[in-house]
């Protein structure tokens, strides 16, 4: 059976690392990031937002189409961007749909960030940050949400799904 994760996180969080691990298991990874990478030789550079996310949309259907296990190492901090990829999965009549919220301090997400080689301004980090926690958080009408927070060593996950 087909599953489609939507990673939640601001920068830092994780997202990407957590992501490699369920690519071990099998999944089909799609992000803006790859596409910018692709189309302007650096996956800071937004170009034209239109473009990737055409290009996004279109691999996403593909892969549903041929009923692959998926994640979504996006942000996915609005709940409208989040639509436009469930809407999707429900045409594709993807039943196990999940999004995982990755619950990081947000310094722990600035301290990471500056650690890595792709840094994003750090207003940047803390205005996604503060979106999130407003209004963005998933809801249980969208899928199934797991929280995820760092063990206490900061070493691994540790995983809540929510009822």
């Amino acid at each position: 059976m087909a599953k489609l994760i939507l990673l939640v996180g601001i920068p830092g969080s994780g997202k990407t690392t957590l992501s490699q691990r369920i690519i071990a298991k099998g999944f089909h990874c799609l992000n803006a990031d790859s596409i910018r990478q692709e189309l302007y030789g650096d996956a800071i550079t937004q170009g034209e937002p239109e473009k990737v996310f055409e290009i996004f949309f279109e691999r996403l259907e593909a892969a549903m189409g041929e009923k692959k296990s998926i994640i979504v190492d996006n942000t996915n901090l609005k709940p409208l961007h989040r639509k436009q990829i469930l809407d999707r999965a429900a045409k594709f009549a993807y039943d196990d749909v999940q999004l995982w919220l990755l619950d990081i301090p947000l310094a722990t997400c600035l301290e990471r960030n500056r650690n890595r080689e792709r840094v994003v301004p750090e207003d940047a980090v803390t205005h996604m940050y503060n979106e999130l926690y407003r209004n963005g958080r998933p809801k249980r009408t969208e899928g199934k949400v797991v929280v995820i927070r760092p063990s206490p060593d900061g070493t691994d996950y540790l995983f809540f799904p929510q009822s």
